[in-house]
């Protein structure tokens, strides 16, 4: 399994998939302290900033070999968008391209995969950055997809339905969520422990407040 963004939700989204049982889970950022963190949870953390993510991923399935049948299939069976509409043109960093992480997981995805956008593409950006405009429309390789009959789903998962089960799993110390919070601090520091990261200051990515 591939996830795109190192955030709160690419986080828990590889701790997840690990606990579930996943084999291998890349974690692609270009934060440090993200890219980190993903280590330390237990996924293989790939830095976007050095390469291609996707030939990264390939080529470190096919250093660590892939299992009997797979000669053929270099990507991974599950690809996580946890970006968004706001992710970094590859070739151009200072620019938004709404676009670049589903082309990559496009790439990425093995035939008969799938991949889950949790990451937001809101109707309007209210604030947009330098390249982008206040309404775009998202551009994905749907020949790609198609031809590798691949599942997408979009949107937020069904909470509710999770609750007891995640508890549980709380509770028994199967799952730690915990692990990925970084700093902790009153209802007054939380203007400024959201403004760092929102700039992925550091080292900020997950912030519990004591009232």
């Amino acid at each position: 399994m591939a996830v795109f963004g190192a955030g709160t939700i690419g986080l828990l989204s590889a701790y997840s998939a690990l606990i579930r049982g996943a084999r291998v889970v890349y974690c692609v950022d270009g934060v440090d302290a993200r890219l980190d963190k993903a280590g330390e949870i237990g996924a293989v953390p790939i830095d976007f900033r050095r390469g291609d993510p996707v030939e990264q991923i390939r080529d470190d399935r096919a250093r660590a070999g892939l299992p009997l049948g797979e000669e053929k299939l270099g990507g991974t069976d599950k690809v996580v968008d946890a970006v968004g509409f706001q992710a970094r043109d590859r070739e151009l960093p200072d620019r938004e391209r709404p676009d670049q992480v589903i082309s990559d997981a496009a790439r990425l995805v093995n035939p008969a995969g799938a991949i889950a956008v949790a990451g937001v593409y809101p109707d309007k950006d209210l604030h947009p950055g330098p390249g982008a405009t206040a309404h775009e429309d998202l551009v994905a390789p749907w020949g790609t997809l198609f031809g590798k009959g691949v599942a997408v789903r979009f949107g937020r998962t069904h909470d509710r339905r999770y609750t007891r089960l995640l508890r549980d799993l709380v509770v028994s110390g199967r799952a730690r969520p915990g692990v990925i919070v970084t700093h902790h601090g009153s209802l007054a520091d939380a203007p400024d422990l959201y403004q760092r990261f929102d700039r992925r200051e550091d080292g900020v990515i997950k912030a519990v407040l004591h009232p």
